[in-house]
């Protein structure tokens, strides 16, 4: 174990700390951050269209008529359905933030660029006039990575054209709005034909189009490659390991397969928008709902066992302080106050819990025991059982118990042994103390009979 651990902190911690300080992995991790709460409006409309009770559509249909899950649609076209639009947006500011860049200047630079790559559609034509159209997939999840590959880029340029020599200088007199636009006037200038030429390079290609090679080159081989079990598990490993070393294992792991998962997800909430049945097992609901409660690790399970099986002051009354928290998925009491965190004990079970979980929980999908998630989008912070039904239904809700029982049993002889560890330690204490006392009255008993 030390021989491992040494390794990992020689080779891996180093590669964690610079991906976790990158630019760019962090602009992606904020803007997704960012459009959350969009996210999740998004998904509370389709939630309403499709609760997971039985009879509850035709019920609705009763009541409000067969176009009213249609019109509730609307939102969710004009929220989930344009993610990639929203994260140009959001990155762009993330970004220019970390550059201290004009921030509006980057986001209107982005989503021209973004425009002029995204591939427009002639359905019909009226009167002998052609309509142009952006498909609403080019804006969701197959826009998704062209998105974040244009806003990176975009930005940079930005940063790069950004000289005195290629800025327009206005007197003081002029306001600085005005001042600002032409400012940026040149930059935005050759950004925009930078993108232009680049669209024209891809329509002499098989491809088409910049989004089509990038959904078929890039973005499909790894939504394939996030979409299996090993890849899961491996995510899964490096979350808890980071954390243990005291990094934030999510942030750093999430700004890679976050936009895979989101991706993931964005499929299967576009099939149930269609009535069909979802397609990927991976998603972001997958992780959040079935392997994480009570925070990585699937730390509830710890908490449990601490508070009704633990002896020792110290572990009882962390499990007290940490229970409000771990209600709603925040696990930092739980791994700095037992401590998780570089505690060798509690390394195997942290490490071993999701990964396992991961496993049990990909099986019952891949045999139809469980639901795959709906495509929902919910607070990370949503309580065990409430997600498992939001998100699965009923069955949702057991699988979380049976998760919940097995990390349970993993984690009960490791937080034992550290309980009866930590038992000792005060046993030991009471008992320094009650001699000290001891030594203490002896000492002015004595002073008193000289």
């Amino acid at each position: 174990m030390n021989n491992f651990t040494a390794f990992m902190e020689r080779k891996i911690l180093p590669l964690a700390m610079k991906i976790e300080g990158n630019d760019y992995l962090s602009a992606i991790k904020d803007g997704f951050i960012r459009i959350m709460p969009f996210l999740i409006i998004g998904s509370f409309f389709l939630l309403i269209a499709n609760l997971p009770i039985p009879g509850y559509s035709e019920f609705i249909i009763r009541i409000f008529g067969e176009h009213f899950i249609g019109q509730l649609n609307y939102i969710l076209d004009a929220t989930y359905s344009v993610m990639a639009l929203l994260v140009v947006v959001s990155t762009s500011i993330s970004l220019a933030k970390r550059w201290q860049l004009n921030e509006i200047s980057c986001v209107l630079i982005s989503l021209v660029a973004f425009l002029i790559v995204t591939p427009f559609r002639m359905p019909q034509e009226n009167g002998g006039a052609i309509t142009d159209v952006i498909p609403t997939f080019a804006l969701g999840a197959q826009g998704l990575f062209l998105s974040l590959i244009v806003t990176l880029v975009a930005v940079r340029l930005y940063r790069l054209f950004n000289h005195p020599r290629l800025m327009i200088s206005m007197p003081d007199s002029v306001p600085p709005a005005v001042a600002n636009s032409f400012s940026s006037l040149i930059p935005s200038f050759l950004i925009v034909v930078i993108f232009w030429l680049l669209r024209l390079v891809f329509e002499i290609t098989p491809f088409g189009t910049a989004q089509e090679m990038i959904f078929k080159v890039l973005q499909a081989p790894m939504m394939h490659l996030g979409n299996t079990l090993p890849s899961q598990m491996v995510a899964e490993f490096f979350v808890s390991f980071f954390w243990f070393f005291g990094l934030h294992g999510d942030s750093i792991v999430t700004a890679i397969m976050g936009p895979i998962w989101r991706s993931l997800t964005l499929e299967n909430m576009q099939a149930m928008k269609q009535g069909l049945p979802p397609v990927n097992i991976i998603t972001q609901q997958f992780r959040d709902v079935f392997l994480i409660c009570g925070g990585t690790g699937f730390t509830l399970a710890m908490l449990l066992v601490m508070l009704f099986r633990a002896k020792s002051k110290r572990m009882r009354e962390i499990a007290k302080l940490a229970s409000p928290a771990a209600i709603f998925n925040i696990n930092e009491p739980i791994i700095f106050g037992v401590p998780i965190a570089l505690n060798p004990l509690l390394f195997i079970p942290f490490i071993i819990v999701p990964v396992v979980l991961c496993v049990i929980t990909y099986s019952a999908m891949a045999f139809g025991w469980l639901p795959l998630t709906s495509g929902l989008e919910i607070p990370w912070t949503t309580p065990i059982f409430i997600s498992g039904f939001l998100i699965c239904g009923w069955k949702g809700m057991l699988f979380q118990a049976i998760n919940l029982a097995v990390a349970m049993t993993i984690y009960y002889p490791f937080v034992m042994t550290l309980d009866k560890q930590y038992l000792r330690e005060e046993n030991e204490l009471e008992e320094s103390i009650v001699n000290q006392d001891e030594i203490t009255l002896e000492y002015k008993e004595g002073l008193r009979n000289e």
